[in-house]
């Protein structure tokens, strides 16, 4: 295997889609491959609590407030490593950066999963957070010089669609391994997983293929970052990712799998069976969009915005609690909700097309920050107001109804900044 991933590349140049397809075939899908692995494990982490809180409520002694912001702590530290990161990743490179920030998140999920109190657990997501901030903007780095350009959006969509392998096996599957073996036992088995496959990644991996030219002038930091925040787009952008993947995460990731078992009253299975259809919408819909928008539509805009728009209206009909009325008409909303959501992918597209090749790791993790922010930020926001809304007591349907309310707000916001984004209607190969 080793050997296929060194394989060479004579041409100095990798603008020739067809060079690519004959010289780079089996190489540029290994390392995807690799790369969606560590993706899935940073899925995973993400919205693993969805199904273990009742359990984490019950050993740490947490109420809402508190298991929000546990939640959350994944994210904000996600988030304030991201621009560190952008500088390592076009600097030091992909490789070396992933590799050492997932025997991190190794360590955190260990430490996570034995930890007595709500500081020791809080050290455990601060240390994933950490561990996994690198594994999709890497990926994507690292797709810039294996993959050709006009493939990076449909590339962005079947790595989003691959990670949502992780969120399946943080909904019915982690259920049965939970019931089985505890949620203690079953972090430290993820915890020794990530560590393995990071160190298969570093072994086999490696920044691009030989041959291949990397002179590339990287820009210093301070004119990186003049050049970064001088776009309207990156700001308009960025809001909207905060707000798109923040009500998103906060709704999959943890408040919808109590809400399915304190409102509508159904079984931790049963729970973990709808959070899996929600993630074969996201699954569905990160690869489709992706395709749509390279493809069909040539047009990141309108992809993205019509997925805003399908968001509000799936979280509307949720709120409105039209769909408990069985679990059918429930899985139909969730899977329109993850599938909608798959369109946020094609914001990092937007942004990559916007900036130099050079300046790609800052570019994307640029926004990044901004998708990470909001995952911390709505899962605390809407624990905080769960909290006041219930006096502390059970969490009853209305107080749900509000939380999800202000997250159709917010994705409208989000849908009226995106409309303003400058619309690109070719897309060079840089």
């Amino acid at each position: 295997m080793k050997a296929i991933l060194n394989s060479t590349c004579s041409e100095e140049g990798l603008g020739d889609s067809v060079k690519w397809k004959n010289n780079l075939f089996p190489s540029r899908w290994l390392v995807f491959c690799f790369c969606a692995l560590l993706y899935i494990c940073s899925q995973f982490y993400r919205v693993s609590n969805a199904i273990i809180a009742p359990q984490l409520q019950r050993d740490l002694g947490l109420s809402a407030e508190s298991l929000g912001l546990l939640t959350a702590l994944f994210f904000y530290t996600f988030a304030l490593v991201q621009l560190p990161l952008g500088v390592c990743l076009d600097r030091i490179g992909a490789r070396h950066t992933m590799a050492v920030l997932n025997m991190v998140g190794s360590i955190g999920a260990w430490i996570f999963a034995w930890a007595e109190r709500l500081e020791g657990a809080a050290l455990g997501r601060v240390l994933l957070g950490v561990g996994m901030a690198a594994n999709l903007m890497g990926s994507m780095k690292l797709f810039t010089t294996w993959f050709s350009p006009r493939e990076f959006a449909t590339l962005s969509g079947l790595m989003l669609a691959s990670g949502t392998l992780g969120n399946i096996v943080a909904a019915t599957p982690l259920a049965l391994l939970v019931q089985g073996l505890g949620w203690r036992w079953s972090f430290t088995i993820t915890g020794g997983f990530t560590a393995f496959i990071a160190i298969l990644f570093y072994a086999l991996v490696r920044e691009g293929p030989y041959g291949a030219s990397r002179k590339e002038t990287v820009p210093s930091i301070s004119k990186t970052a003049r050049m970064l925040i001088a776009r309207k787009e990156y700001w308009i952008i960025s809001l909207s990712t905060f707000l798109r993947y923040g009500i998103f995460v906060a709704i999959q990731g943890l408040w919808v799998g109590p809400y399915l078992m304190e409102v509508v009253r159904l079984s931790a299975i049963q729970t973990g069976n709808l959070l899996l259809v929600l993630n074969v919408g996201l699954i569905t819909g990160s690869p489709l969009s992706g395709w749509v928008s390279d493809r069909v539509l040539s047009s990141r805009k309108k992809v993205v915005t019509a997925g805003l728009a399908g968001m509000a209206l799936s979280l509307l009909v949720l709120a409105s609690g039209w769909a408990n009325r069985n679990t059918f008409l429930l899985a139909g909303v969730l899977f329109s909700f993850g599938f909608f959501s798959g369109t946020g992918i094609v914001m990092y597209a937007h942004i990559k097309e916007l900036m130099p090749k050079a300046m790609t790791g800052v570019a994307l993790t640029g926004v990044n920050l901004f998708t990470m922010l909001g995952g911390g930020f709505f899962l605390h926001l809407l624990g905080w107001i769960l909290e006041r809304l219930s006096g502390g007591n059970h969490i009853g349907p209305e107080a749900y109804r509000v939380a999800f309310l202000l997250g159709v707000a917010g994705l409208v916001i989000a849908f009226s900044l995106y409309i303003m984004t400058k619309e690109k209607e070719s897309f060079p190969d840089s």
